[in-house]
């Protein structure tokens, strides 16, 4: 599947997983289930987004991208596990947007979520 879905952190962080080949309709479709998922808690989440095995992005992923952050109130922190100039440069463009920090960038899924979960602890807010 090439969009994938689940808790890496039970009730604190989501993983968003994409591959190739990605269309635009799965992508929605793994954002809608982000959602769901972060309306289990009461809690902010952070989400890690891994897109390390994607090539090529379909057209209009902006979009998706925008109204999912616009959207989703309950979401803090984002890291990306991947290397892409171009996924990093949206996704902090749209972080700043709606007052999040900036997201984090890095190799590896355990790293990721080492970061996120200190950081949450150092913020307090869970």
């Amino acid at each position: 599947m090439p969009a994938r879905v689940a808790w890496h952190t039970e009730k604190n962080i989501i993983l968003f997983a994409v591959s190739d080949p990605l269309t635009l309709e799965e992508l929605e479709a793994g954002a809608e289930e982000v959602w769901a998922l972060a309306a289990e808690v009461r809690e902010p989440v952070d989400m890690i987004f891994d897109y390390r095995n994607v090539s090529a992005f379909p057209r209009g992923i902006m979009g998706v991208v925008r109204d999912g952050h616009f959207t989703f109130p309950m979401l803090d922190r984002v890291a990306l596990v991947g290397n892409e100039i171009l996924v990093e440069m949206m996704m902090t463009t749209l972080t700043r947007a709606t007052y999040r920090p900036d997201p984090t960038i890095h190799p590896d899924l355990e790293e990721a979520a080492e970061t996120l979960i200190r950081m949450a602890e150092e913020d307090g807010n869970r």
